[in-house]
């Protein structure tokens, strides 16, 4: 789909030549009788006020409505008039951050009617305006809902109709200044990292398998000349010390791998990196300790934390972002055979810390705390793992918000901080030493699950022995990366959260913005 601005103020329309016009305005003012008469009010223009002429009768109950389509609007040239009731909503500026996040939140709900209003339509071309185009936070916002919600994953449709993307093929920005170029080309290089993100995500077992993922990491790097890429593959892994990564998909018949890439954005290609490290368990039975079968082709979206990471590399690129980033795809397939491993065995991780295995459903901390202790070597200025890694975040937490741990109390403001600025919350949950003790083994080092114990802040607590002196965090996205019973839902989250974090730590050079000390 291709992004344009379109000079026009928001009531001189009348110029407009688009399939559709799509104007965001206030209901209650639009169907106001009075509004007319008093003093100070805004007249309606010619376009406007044709509607209230036609409409009569229905001034009462639309100003209560949400839509309006109009065909054949006199004094108007688009072919189409589809308006949207602003419910006199603020512009997101000077307002609280929850005020702004329940405006992004109105603004992804009437982009998601717009766009499938759009396809049933079949527009072609569709002109956006709002009264509050010189808001940029607020254009902003609405330029990234109706791409996010412009997304269609039908790759395996075999129907040509079902086959066809969304209709919309040029999208007009009503603007009266050019300040909203930069946003439109920063929305684009968003859009696409969200959707690999998304694509990756809502791809089968069958076909999104960890060697797949490793092609996809070489792909980035061949499209960038600040992107390299380096697969370690099972034989590597298992020959540097891996034995609680390796141990993941021995019952696969898919070949384990790591894919590792650095992105060097930062004008001193020295500086230490961010390291984000997601969980890419491609599909994931439990193992030994077989999940129940019903929704268990859920877990094709075991992988969430993996494909954010992805997509996050690639929007990275897009941007340019002056920043360096190590990316790492912690993915194997869990499946059962006779030589997957059991619960009861004991595995030594490549930190030299055993674990004694108790379910090997507990399977993507095994993964992530190998790769942790492997991203130790480059310095980073701090490691993030991203991971759909229990279902007791979602009994915590819902959909709303990610978990969040950290040993690192700067690290952890600043990921909340960059979640509130992108609607893509995180809340930051204990992992206090009093939490540890359902991890203690008789026969290891450690358990890797615990019982009776708070399962999602017991995962941090494990993961969190493996961070060291690094400053670290963990986030679990078990509730909010994908709709549990709604296929093709991958939502992306938290793409939006690190990239605001990585755009705010860019800005700020470490030495200004410490992210230690560390606190466990």
């Amino acid at each position: 789909m291709k992004i344009e601005t379109y000079h026009i103020p928001f009531f001189n329309a009348d110029s407009c030549s688009a399939d559709c016009l799509v104007a965001f305005v206030d209901f209650a003012w639009l169907f106001d009788a009075t509004s007319q008469s008093q003093a100070g009010e805004i007249p309606k223009p010619s376009w406007l006020a044709h509607i209230l002429n036609v409409t009569p009768s229905l001034s009462a109950s639309c100003s209560e409505s949400k839509h309006l389509l109009i065909s054949e609007v006199p004094n108007l040239k688009a072919s189409r008039l589809l308006l949207v009731n602003t419910n006199k909503s603020n512009s997101i500026a000077n307002c609280t951050p929850d005020e702004a996040h329940k405006t992004r939140n109105m603004l992804a709900r009437q982009a998601t009617f717009i766009c499938s209003q759009l396809d049933e339509l079949n527009v072609k071309s569709a002109c956006v305006m709002s009264p509050f185009a010189n808001c940029q936070a607020y254009m902003q916002a609405l330029l990234d809902a109706l791409l996010f919600a412009s997304y269609r994953f039908k790759a395996f449709k075999t129907s040509p109709n079902a086959q066809k993307p969304t209709s919309i093929k040029r999208l007009s920005i009503a603007v009266e200044q050019d300040e909203l170029k930069p946003d439109i080309a920063r929305a684009l290089a968003v859009h696409e990292g969200k959707s690999l993100t998304r694509d990756l995500a809502n791809l089968p077992g069958n076909i999104c398998t960890p060697s797949y993922f490793a092609e996809c990491a070489e792909a980035l790097a061949s499209d960038s000349s600040l992107l390299t890429t380096e697969v370690l593959d099972e034989a590597t892994l298992k020959e540097m010390g891996m034995g609680a990564y390796v141990a993941v998909g021995q019952g696969s018949e898919q070949p384990t791998c790591m894919p590792v890439m650095h992105y060097k954005g930062a004008a001193d290609s020295d500086l230490p990196s961010i390291v984000l490290i997601g969980k890419g368990i491609t599909f994931d039975t439990g193992g030994i300790t077989l999940k129940k079968p019903p929704g268990m082709q859920n877990m094709i979206y075991d992988m969430c934390g993996g494909a954010t990471v992805m997509g996050i590399m690639k929007t990275l690129t897009a941007l340019r972002l002056p920043v360096n980033v190590t990316g790492i795809i912690a993915t194997a397939e869990n499946m059962p055979d006779g030589k997957a491993f059991r619960p009861g065995d004991i595995l030594t991780t490549l930190s030299g810390q055993t674990v004694e295995i108790i379910s090997t459903d507990a399977e993507g901390r095994l993964v992530l705390c190998d790769a942790m202790t492997y991203a130790q070597q480059f310095n980073p200025a701090a490691i993030i793992d991203i991971a759909t890694l229990t279902g007791a975040h979602i009994v915590s937490l819902g959909s709303h918000a990610s978990g969040l741990m950290s040993n690192s109390q700067a690290l952890s403001s600043a990921l909340v901080e960059a979640g509130e600025s992108s609607s893509d919350r995180a809340w930051a949950m204990p992992i206090w030493d009093d939490y540890q003790e359902p991890l203690d083994s008789f026969a290891a080092d450690m358990r890797n699950s615990g019982s009776h114990s708070p399962g999602m802040i017991t995962a941090g607590c494990f993961l969190s022995r493996f961070a060291g002196n690094t400053p670290w965090a963990h986030l679990d996205i078990a509730g909010t990366s994908f709709q549990y019973g709604k296929g093709n839902s991958a939502t992306a989250r938290p793409f939006s959260l690190l990239l605001a974090f990585l755009t705010q730590y860019s800005e700020k050079p470490d030495s200004t913005w410490p992210l230690s000390p560390v606190l466990y």
